[in-house]
Parts: C-alpha cells; sequence; structure tokens
C-alpha cells in the first residue's frame, strides 16, 4: 500500500507532516476563547447596564443629583458670605467648606453619607453609560463618552470627600491643591503639567459658559410643563454661566502656580473667591458668583426630577 501523501504546506517545509493542521487547530482554538471572551464581556456589560436602569438604581443616581446641589448652595451661601465680609474666620468657601457646614450640624453625619451613596451611584451611571452606554464610533460617539467620564470624576470626587468626612477624615481642599501643585512642580516638566491643569480647567469654565449661554443644558433634560421650563431656564442660564466664571478663575489661578513655580497659588474655588474679592468692585462680582451657585444648586434639584437617565 502506497504511503499517504504529505499535505502541500508540509512538503519541503521542514516541518514534520501534520503541522499545518496543528496550527490551524490552534488557531480555532485561540478564536475560539477569544469568542467568548468578547461574549462574556458583552454579557456582563447587558447585566451592568440592566442594574444601572433599573428603577431603584436610577432614583439613588437621582439623588445624587440632590446632593450636588445641596454642595453648591453652601459653597454659594458661603460665598455671599465672604463678599459682605460675614464669612468666620479661617473657613473656607468652597466644597470642603461645604461639606464642614454639612458636618457640624445635628445628624449631619447622615446627610453626608446620603450624599456619597448618591453621587457615587450617579458616578457608576456615568461610567457605565461611558462604556456600554451603545453609543456609535463616531467622533461625537466618543465626545459623548468623554463627557460622561468627566462628569463621572466630578460626581465622584463629591461622593469620596462626603464620606471622607463623614469618617472624619475630611482635609483642606486648598490644602491639597497647594500639595499636589507642589509635588507636581517638584517633578520633571512639572510646569508643564500645571500650565495643562491650568488650560484644561479653564476650557472647562468656557465650556458651561457656553452650555448656559446656549441653554444646551436642555439636551440633558426630559421638557417640563412650560411654567416651570421658565424657572429651570433661567437658573440653568444663571448657574451654568457663573459657575463657569469662577471655575475658569480657578483655571488661571493654576497656571499662574505653575509659570511661578508657586505652588501656594493653586488654592481652588477658595483661592478664586478670594482674588475676586481683592479686585476692584470684587464684592459685588463674589455675591453674584454666590448667587450664581445658588441658582445651580436649585437647578440641580430640578435636574434630579427632570434628568435623562
Amino acid at each position: 500500500m502506497l504511503p499517504a501523501p504529505r499535505l502541500q504546506s508540509d512538503v519541503g517545509s521542514g516541518r514534520p507532516p501534520g503541522a499545518a493542521r496543528t496550527d490551524r487547530r490552534a488557531s480555532g482554538t485561540l478564536d475560539g476563547v477569544s469568542e467568548q471572551a468578547e461574549q462574556a464581556a458583552r454579557k456582563t456589560g447587558r447585566e451592568a447596564k440592566r442594574v444601572a436602569d433599573s428603577r431603584w438604581f436610577e432614583t439613588t443616581a437621582r439623588a445624587g443629583f440632590v446632593g450636588s446641589g445641596i454642595v453648591h448652595l453652601l459653597i454659594g451661601y458661603l460665598a455671599i458670605l465672604l463678599g459682605v465680609g460675614n464669612a468666620s474666620s479661617g473657613g473656607e468657601t468652597d466644597q470642603s467648606g461645604a461639606l464642614q457646614q454639612i458636618a457640624a450640624v445635628p445628624g449631619g453625619v447622615f446627610l453626608l453619607w446620603a450624599i456619597a451613596i448618591g453621587t457615587a451611584a450617579l458616578t457608576v451611571r456615568l461610567v457605565l453609560e461611558a462604556v456600554v452606554g451603545g453609543r456609535s464610533d463616531s467622533t461625537r460617539g466618543w465626545l459623548a463618552r468623554f463627557k460622561d467620564v468627566a462628569k463621572a470624576v466630578v460626581y465622584g470626587v463629591i461622593a469620596y470627600s462626603s464620606a471622607s468626612y463623614a469618617l472624619g477624615a475630611g482635609s483642606s481642599s486648598s490644602s491639597s491643591s497647594q500639595s499636589a501643585a507642589a509635588k507636581t512642580l517638584a517633578t520633571p516638566g512639572g510646569v508643564f503639567v500645571l500650565l495643562l491643569a491650568g488650560a484644561i480647567a479653564v476650557a472647562i469654565g468656557i465650556g458651561l459658559v457656553v452650555i448656559g449661554c446656549r441653554r444646551s443644558f436642555w439636551k440633558q433634560l426630559v421638557r417640563p410643563p412650560r411654567s416651570v421650563e421658565r424657572v429651570i431656564t433661567v437658573l440653568g442660564v444663571v448657574g451654568y454661566v457663573l459657575k463657569g466664571i469662577a471655575v475658569a478663575i480657578v483655571g488661571v489661578l493654576i497656571g499662574v502656580a505653575g509659570l511661578q513655580s508657586d505652588p501656594d497659588q493653586a488654592t481652588g474655588l477658595d483661592g478664586a473667591f478670594d482674588a475676586i474679592r481683592s479686585m476692584p468692585g470684587g464684592v459685588f462680582v463674589l455675591v453674584v458668583i454666590g448667587i450664581g451657585f445658588l441658582a445651580f444648586g436649585v437647578y440641580s434639584f430640578f435636574r434630579a426630577r427632570y434628568a435623562r437617565l
């Protein structure tokens, strides 16, 4: 009996008979494992999205907007106090100052935990929306993902800070900013990093102003009754524009800290409010910006009710 002919791919290649078949089987196995892993990832994503879309999770996430609104109301209140000269000595007029105010009142710890849980749920909801939200791979789709991630970072910081103060481990935002700036300046290219961070903060501030002026915040909301719509429009425009101005000033201060290699300049909202107050007519401007934060806080309450989730 004649021997079975070798496969053409094995002949003259110096490889043992059947090597090509072995390679094909190995490749097929790898493809199967890769496909199974992809299917498992998709299933996990669908399950996570299903949980995020559940009624109880949506309610918790909407509570995150309420928590954010409370923080903004207190920041606005502290900014106005600073403007009229009634701020407490050594008190801060930024997020940490607002959380300190909450922690100081009876039952404040429970409110801090409520804010932390709500904003944490909102953070998870935004991250899931960015990862498994079903958006296309177009430029607009990736831009929407970036916005969701950026919002998740903001609400994540509020959640972390609230939990820290509830546990009694909160720290000053200004001190943290200065410490981070000092560490950054001590590293190679630290000046460039601070300038970049300042530019990003300025861009975010300008973006908030644009959102307010163009009223594009309505894309995030379900249209309410007309009488309520007018109130939300005024609150949204005032809140976004004035908050954007404050954030842009923070970016300028971070950039100045980089240019002057002076970490003390990077002081967050607290330093921005102090800088505004020291300018001619700054007291009036600071009170107006405080009103803007109050408006954004009330807007956040409406957003909790009418947000598209």
